[in-house]
């Protein structure tokens, strides 16, 4: 700042202004200090425009960081909302699937009965079949929460970022005030 120069300035002078003898009075040059102190007067509304302007991009900054903020939430709320609407579907299509497959398996095994002389043999694949079925559900059960885990870890890391590039702009913006 070409201020604190002029100010250093007017301090050597009177640094390594004569004394007057037996006095603690110095001798000046009237013309210089004056000049100076006519600098200093220019400079000051500069320097005060500057550090207003830096206030203004501050804020400026400040407000556009907020509204990437807010959209970033809204974008990853959307994200989150549409996740779950998938993992709703997905388990909705699950029940669905194995009450078909209970169904199947239950006409089949009524068929295998109606069948006396393969009875046993009718209820050892019903057996299966349930199984099979239940075992089935259970995948397409544990694949859908797989499947909205993966979803919500995805949003998790963009939100995370995100949040990362909010705080290096703030260390940003904080480093250039000194």
């Amino acid at each position: 700042m070409e201020v604190m120069l002029l100010l250093d300035a007017l301090e050597d002078i009177l640094d390594k202004a004569n004394a007057i003898p037996l006095s603690s009075k110095i001798i000046l040059n009237r013309d210089e200090l004056l000049e100076i102190i006519k600098d200093i007067r220019i400079k000051i509304p500069d320097e005060v425009k500057q550090a207003q302007w830096i206030k203004e991009e501050r804020q400026k900054i400040l407000m556009e960081a907020k509204r990437e903020a807010e959209g970033v939430r809204n974008e990853c709320e959307d994200k989150l909302g549409r996740v779950k609407e998938e993992r709703q579907r997905i388990l909705v299509e699950a029940e669905k699937e194995a009450e078909i497959m209970r169904q199947e398996a239950d006409k089949r095994l009524t068929s295998l009965i109606e069948e006396s002389e393969i009875v046993k043999r009718a209820n050892e694949q019903a057996k299966e079949i349930i199984l099979s079925a239940q075992q089935d559900a259970k995948k397409i059960r544990l694949g859908s929460r797989a499947y909205a885990d993966d979803m919500l870890a995805e949003v998790e890391k963009y939100a995370n970022n995100i949040a990362n590039t909010i705080r290096v702009n703030r260390e940003e913006l904080k480093n250039k005030k000194s």
